[in-house]
């Protein structure tokens, strides 16, 4: 009986796999290629590609291998600990050191040249069946910066554009989650969706054509501290003037302590965010974007 089991089983997976590969292949989407090859790039994985190719090495060139292996368990420990990722942040900060007050934003809509609407952008978002009500959220990072772009539209009164497009085939766009999430959760009125861009570059351009129609030019425009300096950057390459609204610094002072040398899931997570924004700045400068 046990064996009959087995290969009633083993009958059933050719189907399963099938089942499996078509289930891959619907969520792949045309961008993956570059997605994994940045990814690949990036602490925690470049390092540990380092270390691999090191012990590849072993058996041809013993001293290269383990030279190889020993540096790339070292950056993999440094940049998975606080003051790696703290450094990293630092440098993706650049000079984006100090936000926004109630005082410079009443006084920026008191000058000469008064900011006319609010641009936030989006930072990822999910879908999940579990959840409710709602099947498809924001994530976290998008959370944060729409909390602080509330802020930023309570202080101001000016009115919002969300920018984000669609990050899966099949799933709603980050604009328009967002949209319901300052509607919703912040009381805050969305006035336009900008959901067909699908990078920092995109979302200058597609949001700098949607407010000119609106003849809005000088826009206040939130995002996390480590991704300001590109993003302020693209948004000036569109024609738009812009007030820097950045939050979540993560770099700039710092108290060290020796738990910061340790490794953990959320200085990892820094740690890959800012180096994203640090070799996105590299490539959007080497391209002219």
């Amino acid at each position: 009986m046990e064996i009959e089991s087995v290969l009633a089983w083993l009958g059933q997976l050719p189907g399963q796999l099938s089942v499996l590969a078509a289930g891959l292949a619907s969520g792949v989407d045309a961008a993956l290629p570059r997605r994994l090859l940045g990814a690949l790039l990036l602490p925690p994985a470049l390092p540990l590609l380092v270390a691999a190719l090191g012990l590849l090495l072993l058996r041809r060139s013993p001293r290269a291998g383990r030279l190889l292996a020993w540096l790339g368990l070292l950056a993999a420990w440094v940049f998975s600990s606080g003051a790696g990722a703290w450094w990293l942040a630092s440098l993706a900060e650049g000079g984006a050191q100090r936000g926004q007050t109630v005082e410079s934003l009443r006084a920026a809509m008191a000058g000469r040249e008064p900011p006319q609407a609010i641009v936030i952008l989006a930072g990822g978002s999910r879908r999940d069946g579990r959840e409710t009500p709602d099947k498809a959220l924001v994530r976290p990072l998008t959370l944060e910066r729409l909390a602080h772009g509330a802020w930023v539209a309570r202080t101001t009164r000016l009115p919002v554009l969300v920018s984000g497009g669609v990050s899966r085939e099949g799933m709603a766009s980050e604009a328009s989650l967002m949209k319901r999430a300052l509607e919703q959760s912040f009381g805050t009125p969305v006035r336009w969706v900008e959901e067909s861009s699908r990078d920092t570059g995109e979302n200058a351009r597609n949001a700098a054509e949607m407010l000119g129609k609106a003849g809005v030019r000088r826009v206040i425009l939130v995002t996390h501290a480590y991704h300001m300096p590109r993003a302020e950057s693209s948004f000036r390459k569109a024609g738009l003037a812009v007030l820097p609204a950045p939050h979540g610094f993560a770099g700039g002072d710092f108290e060290f302590g020796l738990q910061d040398l340790v490794p953990s899931g959320s200085a990892a997570a820094l740690a890959y965010r800012a180096s994203h924004e640090v070799l996105g700045r590299l490539w959007y400068r080497l391209t002219g974007r």
